[in-house]
């Protein structure tokens, strides 16, 4: 830093607006109560108006599902007890007959999050659309990296599906623990139906109370790497890592209680790994200013 004798910039913060900082269990998790659908027993039908709990990723929104040639599938919806779960209208029975999905996984800015293991309810649905029929179901659960590459895989096979008698609580582990650190988004493929060892006779494989488990920590966190206070240029210049794209506010405080005051709030992240914003202090009123702090924020949307 240049000069810091006479512009005192003691305390430099930065950190990503509206995101949790603490470590957490849960990923990602939807029960499915609520969701609509898009086109009710139309083919592509799309469970929308999801309520997702998450942590360290942005909202996953939609899923919908398709057949094993690729063609889209209606979801039960008659039902009161069928409208809150996953059920896509196929057949899985009788060997090699399935659906599938996806979950779509973009880990926050200044988030870290790794993936260990699924955890869902396994239901079986009749032609009457009750959940109460005595079946077993193959899952698999892959991560697919933003380049569309497999990363991990894990199989379920021969699940037994609820009854009258209560819901199992089935887990998919992955073999090793997956870290999401490419940019971009991740998907989690879902299979369900009858194509692994056992042929079952045919019903309607669904899932509820879907939970993506892991860790997440803020990594490195939203931080301010570099600062330069060039007091004969009357200028200031701030660095912190980013992504590209990503919208970024930087906020000015006297006394680190009131950051109302923005510098700049649209500060587009810069490609690679960090963004550099140059401030004139006389035009955002600083150049009089003895002490100052600063943070970085993302924006809303950014």
């Amino acid at each position: 830093m240049k000069n810091s004798k006479s512009f005192l910039l003691k305390a430099v913060i930065a950190h990503a607006a509206l995101l949790p900082m603490a470590n957490a269990d849960v990923i990602a998790a939807t029960n499915f109560d609520g969701r609509t659908l898009t086109e009710v027993t139309i083919a592509n039908d799309t469970a929308s108006g999801l309520t997702w709990v998450v942590d360290g990723i942005a909202d996953p929104g939609s899923m919908t599902s398709v057949n094993a040639s690729g063609g889209g599938l209606a979801l039960f919806d008659a039902n009161e007890v069928v409208q809150n779960i996953f059920a896509p209208g196929i057949n899985t029975g009788n060997g090699n007959t399935f659906w599938t999905t996806s979950v779509a996984l973009t880990v926050l800015p200044g988030r870290s999050v790794t993936l260990t293991d699924v955890t869902f309810d396994s239901w079986s649905v009749n032609g009457g659309q009750n959940q109460n029929v005595d079946r077993r179901s193959d899952f698999t659960f892959t991560i697919l990296d933003p380049s569309g590459a497999e990363v991990a895989s894990v199989d379920v096979v021969d699940s037994f599906s609820g009854t009258s008698a209560g819901v199992p609580t089935v887990t998919a582990t992955f073999a090793s623990p997956v870290a999401l650190t490419a940019s971009g988004t991740y998907t989690l493929g879902i299979k369900g139906g009858d194509f692994l060892e056992f042929d079952e006779t045919g019903n309607h494989t669904a899932i509820d109370n879907l939970v993506i488990n892991g860790s997440t920590n803020p990594g490195s966190g939203l931080t301010i790497t570099d600062l330069v206070y060039d007091k004969e240029a009357g200028r200031l210049s701030l660095t912190w890592n980013s992504t590209p794209g990503t919208i970024y506010a930087v906020k000015v405080s006297r006394d680190m209680m009131d950051w109302d005051s923005d510098l700049d709030d649209g500060i587009a992240g810069d490609e690679g790994e960090t963004t550099t914003a140059v401030f004139e202090l006389a035009e955002v009123s600083l150049e009089d200013v003895a002490k100052a702090f600063f943070r970085v924020e993302v924006q809303p949307g950014g």
